[in-house]
């Protein structure tokens, strides 16, 4: 007996040992670094994301919880599901496999958060982002184009740096360059422009001449633009159409005159129709041009552009504008987006007819696109409404049967211009109350609109100002006296003809009125200016009393309101020796 009871308290003070050496080690690693530098605080953001949320989503989600919680209903539907096993097994597991593919869940799409950018004032007309993900570019009818970086934002959402390419002309296509250094800017007049990722003028094209009837032999457009492309594999080569009826393939290092000159000869009254959307097929095979006329022309990129290699005389409804052309990868399928509020899918091989049509999808914005999503399984549009009526969408069919799988309320406005980036995974869109919509997932979407959600706005403090302008202190001692800025006569010439920096007053508008202001030619401003203002020369105090029987016989403003309720005035009788009186005290 005392063997075991020795045996037991001996393996009792063992284990005590043994706990009081594990708390040792345990205190000597907390107090040890785990590693070494400056250790970054991980913080939760599933809050910051919560704030983004969209609500359709929350509403759904409320009522998958409800359909959860009800046990009739989720007895029916087991039931259902058994019979819909028992009849498909002897189909086999692959046919499940494809119903799976076919299927395309909202978890699966990065739609269950947005982020507003709201600085446009009008309809935004164009989006661009550049390959990486990370630089946004936007136009809008309101001449602007802004620039968003992702990696540079926060929670603000603002842009940092806002341009007018084109003076004040809407903006109808904006894109990157295959390399994402050089920008393509297509507005209202008939000159394209290229810019750099940081919003620098790199180079401005020729216009034609409006005087030779032979298209081909001008050296530019000679109509506003409509549409613009960077040439699938070339980063030199871009193409753009315009009102004139023609598409015009240039070199960036030619600005002087375009390299190749596609004209379409119309069976409109004239031989001319507005060419509205183009697009470069994937293997560069195709130069495919939408015309008003109703017709779709696909011409080879080579050869001597005579005669198109596929011709749609009646695409869509004669005099709408077809506002996007959009080729598959493998070069067999064409998407077009038709101003008829229709979307219809081509198969090139036999294009007489389209294949599939997709009615009731309202436009109104000649510059509203079509797009695939990554996997080319879902095409995605943008639908109009009136303004404050109802909500424009965004839209998603299925490619093969034009059905629609899934549409998304946006805003209370037509949404014109839609993109999704595959390499961050996120859409946007522009809508035309001026909001720019990025579509992301917490869980499926990487960086871009993520980032500025996980950065807080900055506090700005008290003493936190910056000064642009030199402070000028000419009675400070010598020794606190800034040495003052040496300016050249050049940059003081510059300086002077920059209307803004030297305040120049409004010219006189040639042509055409616009911003609000009419046409005065330079004659009927010399006139003006010789009438004299004699408002000075005159009495104030006449000027007044010459409405003084008017305001008695005709009272319209302040006596005739108090008509009722003024009491009428009682004047002192004074006499004419108690007047010299007064009159003697003054002196």
């Amino acid at each position: 007996m005392m063997n075991k009871e020795f045996a037991s308290s001996s393996k009792k003070s063992e284990s005590s040992t043994k706990k009081s050496s594990e708390t040792d080690w345990d205190a000597l690693r907390a107090f040890m670094p785990t590693s070494f530098g400056k250790q970054e605080k991980k913080k939760d953001m599933t809050f910051e994301f919560e704030k983004t949320k969209r609500e359709d989503t929350s509403i759904a989600q409320r009522k998958k919880e409800s359909v959860e919680s009800d046990p009739k209903e989720n007895s029916a539907e087991k039931n259902d599901n058994k019979v819909k096993d028992d009849t498909s097994d002897d189909d086999g597991d692959d046919d499940n496999d494809d119903e799976e593919d076919s299927f395309v869940s909202s978890s699966v799409l990065p739609v269950t958060h947005e982020v507003k950018l709201n600085d446009h004032q009008r309809t935004v007309s164009a989006l661009t982002l550049d390959p990486s993900g990370t630089r946004l570019v936007t136009g809008s009818y309101d001449y602007d184009v802004k620039f968003w970086d992702f990696s540079g934002m926060d929670s603000s959402f603002k842009p940092f740096r806002t341009i007018q390419p084109c003076g004040e002309h809407q903006i109808h296509q904006l894109q990157y360059s295959l390399t994402g250094d050089s920008i393509l800017v297509i507005s209202g007049n008939a000159r394209p422009k290229i810019y750099n990722r940081d919003g620098n003028e790199i180079t401005e094209f020729a216009k034609g001449d409006p005087y030779i009837r032979d298209l081909r032999h001008t050296d530019g457009h000679v109509g506003a633009l409509t549409n613009g492309s960077w040439h699938p594999t070339d980063k030199q080569t871009f193409a753009t159409s315009s009102q004139d009826g023609t598409i015009r393939e240039w070199d960036i290092e030619r600005k002087r005159k375009q390299k190749t000159t596609i004209v379409y000869k119309s069976r409109e009254r004239g031989g001319r129709s507005p060419c509205t959307a183009l697009a470069y097929s994937h293997n560069t095979k195709y130069l495919a041009g939408a015309y008003q006329d109703g017709s779709l022309q696909i011409w080879n990129s080579t050869g001597n552009h005579i005669r198109p290699a596929i011709a749609i005389p009646d695409a869509h409804q004669k005099g709408t504008e077809t506002s996007s052309i959009l080729f598959s990868r493998d070069d067999n399928t064409m998407v077009t987006r038709g101003g008829d509020d229709t979307v219809k899918l081509w198969d090139l091989r036999n294009a007489k007819k389209p294949v599939k049509i997709a009615y009731n999808l309202d436009i109104v914005n000649p510059e509203a696109n079509v797009i695939f999503s990554p996997d080319e399984k879902l095409i995605l549009t943008g639908t109009a409404c009136p303004k404050g009526k109802g909500f424009g969408q965004l839209v998603m069919l299925n490619r093969e049967t034009l059905e629609v799988q899934e549409a998304i309320n946006v805003t209370q406005s037509s949404v014109v211009k839609v993109l999704w980036h595959s390499r961050i995974n996120q859409i946007i869109t522009g809508s035309a109350d001026g909001i720019v919509t990025v579509f992301y997932s917490p869980t499926h979407s990487s960086r871009g609109a993520k980032l500025g959600v996980m950065k807080a706005s900055k506090t700005r403090a008290v003493d936190d100002y910056e000064i642009t302008r030199p402070i000028i202190t000419p009675h400070a001692l010598p020794m606190f006296k800034d040495d003052e800025p040496r300016t050249s006569k050049r940059k003081r010439d510059k300086l002077r003809k920059d209307p803004v920096a030297s305040h120049r007053p409004d010219l006189p508008i040639t042509g055409h009125g616009k911003g609000g202001r009419l046409n005065v030619n330079q004659q009927q401003a010399v006139i003006k200016s010789f009438t004299k203002d004699t408002t000075r020369d005159e009495d104030p105090r006449e000027a007044l009393l010459k409405y003084a029987d008017v305001a008695e016989s005709d009272p319209i403003w302040v006596s005739n309101i108090y008509q009722k309720t003024q009491p009428k005035p009682v004047f002192q009788d004074v006499n004419e020796d108690e007047e010299e009186q007064v009159a003697k005290k003054k002196k």
